[in-house]
């Protein structure tokens, strides 16, 4: 593998996914989903078909069987969203969501790029918000910066930056399937711990 140090900032993000092929995009849109569907849950109020997680969790995916997998989180989309759902959670649950309805947006062909991208932005717009409500105090409402708009990232953001780039990086090199998962399960275990902090 190639040890160079990666550049961890938001145009490398945009130049990998402007050149990453097209398999390597579906691979990395499915990590992404699988990093929100703690949110797709707690917006659903249950648990999620065990065959739906466990194809977004093995990141073994082509373009068919991922299509599959939204079709079956958008019927759950389709439902009432859950009343326990706290109003504080309501916004990152909303971009969760729009990552899947998105890919029905866009498509098929060359729309699988546009789709990687939305899911990039709007995941790492996610963590930037649980960054917001874990350190909001007083009166005034936390600012809010749709990436890459902000000067600065905020803690959760630049994790979430770093294994986006990561990932892309192993995509290219064609290797790193058992990192890539690993990547996906700590981003999973991230969005869970900040949802239960946050409701909590």
């Amino acid at each position: 593998m190639n040890h160079i140090p990666l550049d961890v900032s938001h145009a490398s993000l945009a130049q990998a996914l402007r050149t990453a092929q097209e398999d390597a995009l579906v691979r990395f849109t499915a990590m992404c989903l699988c990093k929100v569907l703690p949110l797709i849950e707690a917006r659903s109020g249950r648990r999620l078909d065990e065959r739906v997680t466990k194809r977004l969790r093995s990141l073994e995916v082509e373009r068919e069987s991922l299509v599959e997998v939204l079709e079956a989180l958008r019927e759950i989309l389709d439902r009432p969203s859950s009343d326990s759902v706290c109003d504080e959670l309501s916004e990152a649950c909303s971009m969760a969501a729009e990552m899947i309805l998105r890919a029905f947006v866009f498509g098929n062909g060359s729309g699988i790029r546009e789709w990687a991208d939305w899911c990039s932005n709007l995941i790492l717009d996610i963590h930037q918000e649980f960054d917001a409500l874990l350190s909001f105090v007083g009166d005034e409402a936390p600012i809010f910066y749709p990436a890459p708009e902000k000067p600065g990232l905020t803690e959760m953001e630049a994790l979430e930056l770093r294994d986006q780039v990561a990932a892309l990086d192993l995509l290219r090199q064609g290797v790193g399937s058992d990192q890539l998962r690993a990547i996906a399960e700590e981003g999973n275990s991230r969005v869970a711990s900040a949802l239960s902090r946050i409701a909590g």
